[in-house]
């Protein structure tokens, strides 16, 4: 560690030292970096936990200069981005650019082993007005939900947690909207500043309500949460008091008292808004009052119906009466854990643990079966991802009868190319003679028919590729089924990625394109759209 001159440093400024560190293994393998003194944290802006600097430093190894240029960059920066623009009071406003991790950074400094909670997660809008509502506290993963769980999403959320949410307790919250965020300025620093907000935000009666007995008083009924947001994050408070926590641990409960004082904690939201797209894909509240049903939880299936789950769609009901083979492991969402499980129920028990902005329906049985005993009635957007020529055919009488969107997905053998059919609603997969080879006619290229292997004993056969190799399927498929639901699709067409022909000569000799792809021999891959007629 090597001090840095700063010269006169101003009166009343919060940092009394700054060191340059060099920790073993500099410069073949670690970074330099810089560390203030440590009352400078939350006193001064870019100061991480314990001190450390978070600017622009030391480039690392592999970038082309010596140990000594690299120190020479960082203490340059260091001079010349953060001590003496600070010195002249030019980064007075950087607290407000980054409250949240200022925040995190508080919290984090008071956080004990015996804390109530360890953050607030929050399933809605901010509320327009100040509002007393209830919450759950779920033990032992310590994780306070601002709604009371009579809502769908907010029991997935729960149920998601598992273990983490064996035991649930129920807390008032105080929900007040504010339209700044806390910098360390102005953040509350005690139960009076808190206290001071709530009485003059919270309406007589709801205060009344959240205060109920006296806040002095050591055990209560519940506990007490103050959250503050807006819609850049969120600030929350434990009030001292409340009951004991108790935590079962293996075959006994554990109790420890509340804290006696206030206690910070971190607000992060899990609606879906957020956790789908970071408030940046406005579909979002569309795709959740959506249905769409996929045929087909396989190797191109599982991964489509889980980049569904991920993009926001509300609910997908899922047919597959296949189960999970240890063929499958090297090309499926599921592992060797689910190996003798139904495919369908077990995607469906996964993607509804990971992401409770979606259910996912399991049916076990065949197509026909299902098509038999439901209809498409109430449905957006049909998937068929089985490659059956007998699903087709079944999908194309029930749409008949109550038409929808239909996506037809396939890949040909090693993914050579693979291809998403988006149908509109009035549009038929069968509709004239012939058509029952049509997604043979749709295909890239002329396949021998000895590239289809044939399984001894049974009548199964299989195509040999990757997971790797089907990404590119999966990706092809799941944009463009997306597209379908959110209603971009106007005509119905013939979307393909197809492979060059350096690729196509790896695996089979004497591979030949069909003329509509030929074009896609000189490149590595190529998209293609095609009206369907």
């Amino acid at each position: 560690m090597y001090r840095l001159d700063l010269g006169e440093v101003p009166v009343g400024c919060a940092i009394s030292f700054a060191e340059l560190i060099v920790p073993k293994g500099f410069p073949e393998q670690a970074v330099a970096c810089i560390r203030v003194s440590k009352g400078a944290v939350l006193q001064v802006p870019h100061v991480e936990l314990g001190g450390l600097l978070c600017i622009d430093g030391d480039p690392g190894p592999g970038r082309g200069l010596d140990g000594v240029q690299r120190v020479q960059t960082l203490v340059s920066n260091f001079y010349d981005q953060f001590f003496n623009p600070w010195c002249r009071g030019e980064l007075d406003g950087d607290f407000a650019k980054e409250p949240q991790n200022y925040w995190g950074v508080h919290v984090a400094q008071l956080r004990t082993t015996g804390d109530t909670a360890r953050k607030v997660w929050t399933v809605d809008n901010v509320p327009r007005t100040a509002q007393v509502r209830e919450g759950l506290l779920l033990l032992p993963g310590r994780i306070i939900i601002a709604d009371n769980g009579d809502k769908q999403f907010v029991q997935r959320v729960i149920a998601s947690l598992g273990l983490r949410a064996r035991q649930r307790v129920r807390v008032l919250v105080a929900d007040i909207p504010i339209s700044h965020s806390f910098v360390p300025e102005t953040w509350p620093k005690g139960v009076d500043a808190v206290l001071s907000v709530m009485r003059a935000r919270l309406k007589p009666p709801d205060y009344q309500l959240f205060f109920g007995q006296s806040l002095r008083k050591r055990r209560k009924r519940e506990h007490r949460v103050a959250l503050f947001r807006n819609y850049e994050g969120g600030f929350g408070f434990v009030l001292p008091g409340g009951p004991p926590v108790v935590v079962k641990e293996r075959n006994r409960y554990r109790a420890t008292l509340p804290h006696s004082n206030l206690q910070p904690l971190m607000v992060e939201r899990i609606d879906p808004q957020w956790t789908v797209g970071r408030d940046q894909v406005p579909q979002v509240s569309a795709r959740q009052q959506k249905r769409v049903v996929v045929f087909g939880a396989g190797a191109l299936g599982s991964p489509v119906v889980e980049q569904l789950a991920k993009a926001g769609i509300g609910r997908i009901t899922l047919i597959d009466s296949d189960i999970m083979e240890t063929a499958n492991l090297g090309r499926h969402l599921l592992g060797a854990n689910h190996v003798d499980y139904g495919k369908s129920a077990a995607v469906a028990r996964k993607l509804n643990q990971s992401y409770p902005s979606c259910i996912v329906e399991a049916y076990g049985h065949k197509a026909e079966r299902w098509l038999r005993f439901n209809t498409l009635k109430d449905v957006d957007v049909v998937l068929d991802l089985t490659g059956e020529p007998d699903v087709r055919w079944r999908l194309n009488e029930a749409r008949r009868k109550h038409p929808c969107k239909l996506l037809i997905g396939w890949m040909e053998p090693f993914v050579a190319a693979a291809h998403a059919c988006l149908l509109t609603a009035d549009t038929l997969w069968l509709s004239l003679p012939g058509d029952e080879n049509r997604l043979k006619q749709l295909e890239a290229v002329d396949w021998p028919a000895e590239v289809i292997r044939q399984v001894p004993g049974c009548s199964s056969r299989f195509q040999a590729y990757t997971a790797a190799n089907a990404a590119y399927a999966v990706a092809l498929v799941s944009e463009n089924a997306l597209c379908l639901i959110d209603g971009e699709v106007g005509s119905s067409i013939v979307l393909s990625w197809v492979r060059g022909q350096k690729f196509l000569d790896k695996q089979w000799p004497n591979l030949k394109y069909r003329e509509w792809a030929a074009d896609a021999a000189q490149h590595v891959g190529l998209t293609k759209e095609r009206p369907f007629i």
